[in-house]
């Protein structure tokens, strides 16, 4: 991760300071230098740098009324004066930290370092929330059920659309789509497709699940069962534990 750091101060000599302190850290460089307020906003109307080193007393456009227009900005500032009686107004205006002129290098390394380990936080974050974000949407674009299984049959790949299944039974490790004419082995669990399948769907039995648009008639069978017959005289009996499913579903 490399810093990138602005300079604002209305010194020369101040701004050299910094900068020659800033070259002893391979991690961050300087991209810019402004010696006024002005300067720092026209600046900031292009490019976002890291950091953001504030002289407070400049000529003009103060660092204290830069800052203030800065509010949304994704720099941390770090205010740096001759003056301690601006410090509150600093912490005020949600800056960084606070350098207080004639500073140590130990302190301004201190400063720097954390800001070097805050602007990493944030740029995790960032790309976390990034990534959830494009996982999510990936999530919205995909169908939210399952429209049609695909099979092979000697070598030939061919598609059964979900809603020509009149209802679909476990086979041992496939499960068997029934047709109004033929049946297709298609290798799934019937847990697994009920959470797939259309709303239409419904599984009556550990072993079966119905499409709804395919029932001919059915029949509660007062032991909380139903027989069900299917569009094509097939005939299932569901199981007691699906019983409350059932009859929301179909009454």
């Amino acid at each position: 991760m490399r810093l990138s750091i602005l300079i604002v101060d209305d010194e020369p000599h101040a701004r050299r300071h910094i900068k020659s302190l800033i070259s002893q850290d391979s991690d961050v460089e300087v991209i810019y230098e402004c010696k006024n307020g002005k300067q720092v906003l026209e600046f900031l109307k292009h490019q976002t740098p890291s950091v953001i080193f504030l002289d407070i007393n400049m000529p003009g456009i103060s660092g204290v009324e830069v800052a203030a227009q800065l509010k949304t900005t994704n720099s941390l500032i770090i205010f740096s004066t001759a003056y301690d009686e601006y410090a509150l107004k600093a912490f005020e205006l949600e800056a960084f930290d606070y350098l207080l002129k004639p500073y140590e290098d130990d302190r301004f390394f201190e400063v720097l370092q954390r800001a070097k380990n805050e602007v990493e936080i944030r740029q995790q974050a960032e790309f976390s929330q990034k990534f959830t974000s494009l996982y999510q949407e990936y999530n919205n674009n995909l169908s939210p059920h399952l429209t049609e299984f695909s099979l092979k049959e000697k070598g030939f790949e061919y598609k059964i659309h979900v809603e020509e299944v009149l209802y679909i039974e476990a086979s041992t490790i496939y499960a068997e789509l029934h047709l109004k004419e033929k049946k297709l082995l298609y290798r799934a669990a019937l847990n697994l497709l009920e959470q797939q399948l259309p709303n239409n769907f419904i599984r009556v039995h550990r072993s079966f699940i119905i499409n709804t648009s395919f029932i001919k008639d059915y029949k509660y069978l007062n032991n909380n069962t139903f027989m069900i017959t299917m569009a094509n005289t097939d005939v299932i009996i569901s199981s007691r534990k699906y019983k409350e499913i059932i009859s929301k579903r179909l009454n």
